[in-house]
C-alpha cells in the first residue's frame, strides 16, 4: 500500500505542477490579449483557451488540495465529537467522496467518448474538446485513488483527523 500511496502522491504533485503551468499560461495569454487589443487586435480564441485551461487547472489541483486538506470544512459540530465519532464521520465522508469522484471520473470519460465520436469541437478555434474531458476524468480518478488510500489508512488507524 505504501508503494501505491507514493505513486499516487507523485502523480498528484505532477498534476499540481501542470496546474501551475496552466495558471501562468492563463495569465500570460490574458495579458497578451489585453495588450494586443490596445495596440493592434486581441488574440483570436484567447477567451476560449483561458476557459479550457481554467477547467484543466481546477481538475488538476484537486488531488493535491485534498492531500493538503486545503478544502473547506465546517467544524461547528465536528470539533465537539469524540475521537470515535470523528473517525466514523471521516470514514463516511471519505466513502461518499470516493463514490462521488469515481462517478464524476466515469461520466467525464463517457462524455469525452461521446464528444470524440460526434466530432465536437470548440466554437472559435475548433479544438477537439474531448481531450479536456479525458484529462478531467483522469484527474478525478487520481483524486478517487487518493481518497481510497486515505480511507484505508484511516481504517487501519494510521491517519488521524
Amino acid at each position: 500500500m505504501i508503494g501505491v500511496s507514493a505513486a499516487i502522491q507523485t502523480i498528484s504533485v505532477w498534476l499540481q505542477r501542470l496546474a501551475g503551468v496552466l495558471l501562468v499560461g492563463m495569465m500570460l495569454l490574458t495579458c497578451l490579449d489585453v495588450l494586443g487589443g490596445m495596440v493592434v487586435q486581441p488574440i483570436l480564441g484567447a477567451e476560449e483557451l483561458v476557459s479550457l485551461m481554467a477547467a484543466l487547472l481546477l481538475a488538476f489541483v484537486l488531488p493535491a488540495a485534498h492531500r493538503a486538506r486545503a478544502h473547506i470544512g465546517i467544524d461547528l459540530l465536528y470539533r465537539h465529537l469524540n475521537p470515535k465519532a470523528k473517525r466514523i464521520n471521516d470514514v463516511a465522508i471519505g466513502i461518499l467522496s470516493a463514490v462521488f469522484f469515481v462517478l464524476v471520473s466515469w461520466q467525464c470519460w463517457i462524455y469525452g467518448l461521446e464528444l470524440r465520436q460526434t466530432g465536437e469541437v470548440s466554437s472559435t478555434l475548433q479544438l477537439p474538446t474531448y481531450y479536456i474531458l479525458f484529462a478531467i476524468s483522469i484527474s478525478c480518478f487520481i483524486l478517487f485513488l487518493t481518497i481510497c488510500v486515505e480511507l484505508v489508512q484511516r481504517l487501519q488507524g494510521r491517519k488521524d483527523a
